[in-house]
């Protein structure tokens, strides 16, 4: 019988953090090392993939994050572990995140798979897939392998529910001699041993075929039988794909399963988003199609059934509906061709939007969405547009809207000096969200921000907002600055507190499946809807983060590799009994540990177990 005493609690809990969350020293990035290892190229391919578990490659119905390394070895090199970390732009630990190929530290696994060059008896290369790791090395010392020469791989970083496209991530070797660490790189941006950016290829390896679950009803996938050594058959081997042209790979788009042609311009992929000519996909989608110019402002709009979308040119708000949405690329003017980004007008028009690529050709299919309903949700009554505000000198104004596009009053709004210090000049929203803020008439320019405070369950929670276009003004020349009131989130401490028979399996914290059900609205007063994640590295702890604040109840399961759901009973930290659930709720956090608002709940196997 193995017992975790909640007196020691914490201090094992630090235990485990210090291990997920060191940072090795740094010993060469991007370039020649005294280890004799290059890493020629690092990169995020894509979110889409499901390949591996938390311990092994098992599939588990999340989507890992997929990347891309090439290596050069000078000398035969042993390669002692590859560790993955989650981070902010400048390489620092954000508590997002580890993944790697053994059990040294806490965190998920790596799975690492090599496009591996075979030369056959008659000289001719073809390559295959090798598996490095089918899941954790046994041995915390297992060495992950010994290569030398010319290397690719696939790395699968098991969803830990914390995988984005947007996040920074950066890539640790260790080998005997040392210890070799890429510099940070985001999804799209890879980063090669030049510093520069490598084109957006893919690195169009083959994936391993993952297994399906038992009873989850889908056909198990006949394996390709791979012959014993000596038996003188041939290793069936995959063709390399064509390599990607410099401009980047030819796109096909489907709609319905119908080719769109694209005559006057085609469509391109920048900043690892598709963007298509406006027009033949808005009335491939069904849209009426309209273009304004004003002479300072462009914009593609499309209407059709009670649904209008708005893009205007090099802004990276739209508006569906009448509400503004953040975009991750503006519609833009290239080559005299109007081009938008194609899934979120697909998405937003209600359809499903699928990416393949082999390299050379990429293929996107537009297919119908699946219809939600939501009979719970009355409909929205329509939200007033704002008054469009005209600039003027010594003046700063404008609204303040929540995601949906309705006003938010009562809100502090400041221009901050930014040649005296502490030099500020409030005003706060009326009904309609609008503010409007006299400047002095000094020389000097001015950064703004707004405090807003809401009320819930008799506490008031505080958030900072920034504006829309988070640029300083001159007072002199006065602006116009909205805000849109989009996040506001808190996260979960985890802690497990374990006795339990030795017959079980080994105890991952990472195992562990949080379900929140929201009880009544959300703090923005929307019904909310039911978060189910793994428990994971956050930051200051191990839990779940990205929550939005409201009341939940709260479940827990231990979902070991090879076991049946256990399910975990549950109580906020210190407070009543274990049950099956607890009602959630955030508060200010009680220590520097965090700077968000903060729920914390204890977890156990049940006695009986």
């Amino acid at each position: 019988m193995y017992i975790l005493r909640k007196n020691i609690r914490n201090a094992v809990l630090s235990t485990v953090l210090a291990g997920a969350l060191a940072a090795p020293g740094l010993a060469g990035a991007f370039g020649e090392t005294s280890t004799g290892v290059q890493i020629k190229e690092f990169s995020l391919l894509d979110t889409a993939s499901d390949i591996v578990g938390a311990a092994d490659f098992t599939p588990e119905g999340n989507k890992d994050g997929h990347f891309k390394l090439t290596l050069s070895l000078a000398q035969n090199t042993v390669i002692k572990s590859v560790v993955l970390r989650s981070t902010d732009a400048y390489g620092d630990d954000n508590d997002q995140g580890v993944w790697r190929t053994n059990r040294a530290t806490t965190g998920w696994l790596l799975g690492m798979v090599r496009n591996k060059p075979v030369t056959s008896t008659n000289g001719a290369t073809t390559y295959e897939n090798e598996i490095i790791n089918p899941g954790f090395q046994k041995e915390v010392n297992a060495p992950v392998g010994e290569f030398t020469g010319e290397l690719a791989f696939d790395l699968y970083a098991s969803n830990n529910g914390t995988i984005k496209e947007t996040q920074y991530y950066v890539l640790e070797i260790e080998t005997p001699q040392g210890m070799v660490t890429s510099k940070p790189i985001k999804y799209k941006q890879p980063m090669t041993a030049g510093g520069a950016s490598a084109p957006n290829t893919g690195s169009g390896l083959p994936v391993p075929t993952p297994t399906p679950k038992p009873g989850s009803g889908q056909p198990t996938p006949t394996p390709t039988p791979t012959p014993n050594p000596g038996s003188g058959q041939p290793a069936p081997t995959p063709t390399p794909p064509p390599p990607v042209p410099a401009e980047g790979p030819t796109i096909h788009v489907f709609f319905k399963g119908q080719e769109l042609m694209f005559d006057d311009a085609k469509p391109i992929l920048k900043d690892g988003s598709t963007l298509v000519p406006f027009r033949k996909l808005f009335e491939a989608l069904g849209f009426a199609v309209k273009w304004v110019d004003t002479g300072t402002v462009q914009q593609a709009i499309g209407t059709k059934d009670g649904l209008n979308i708005e893009l205007t040119i090099s802004s990276t708000t739209a508006k569906v509906n009448g509400n503004n949405v953040p975009l991750d690329i503006p519609a833009q003017i290239i080559n005299g061709s109007t081009l938008v980004p194609l899934r979120f007008v697909a998405e937003n028009s209600g359809y499903e939007v699928s990416y393949s690529s082999n390299g050379s050709t990429a293929t996107i299919q537009i297919d119908e969405g699946e219809v939600v309903s939501e009979p719970d949700d009355p409909a929205p009554n329509p939200t007033p547009e704002p008054a469009k505000e005209e600039i003027e000198p010594y003046v700063v104004k404008g609204y303040i809207r929540d995601a949906k596009g309705n006003p938010v009053p009562g809100v502090t709004v400041y221009a901050d000096n930014t040649l005296l210090y502490n030099s500020n000049v409030l005003g706060v929203t009326d009904e309609s969200g609008h503010y409007r803020i006299e400047l002095p008439q000094v020389a000097t320019s001015w950064r703004m921000g707004a405090d807003l405070v809401k009320s819930f369950n008799g506490k008031n929670y505080k958030f900072r907002l920034t504006a829309d276009v988070d640029q300083p003004l001159a007072g002199s020349a006065g602006a116009v600055k909205d805000f849109t009131w989009t996040k506001f989130d808190g996260q979960i401490y985890i802690y497990p507190y374990l006795t339990y028979d030795t017959s079980l399996p080994e105890f991952l914290i990472g195992d562990v499946e949080i379900t929140l059900t929201p009880v009544g609205p959300l703090l923005d007063g929307n019904s909310g809807k039911t978060i189910t994640k793994r428990v994971g590295p956050v930051l200051g702890g191990l839990g779940i983060d990205e929550v939005p604040i409201g009341k939940y109840t709260a479940t827990a399961r231990w979902l070991p590799e090879g076991h049946a759901p256990i399910p975990m009973q549950i109580r906020i930290n210190y407070i009543g009994k274990y049950a099956e659930s607890a009602e959630v709720e955030f508060s200010e956090p009680r220590s520097a540990s965090t700077n968000h608002y903060l729920s914390e709940l204890e977890i156990r196997i049940p006695e009986n177990k």
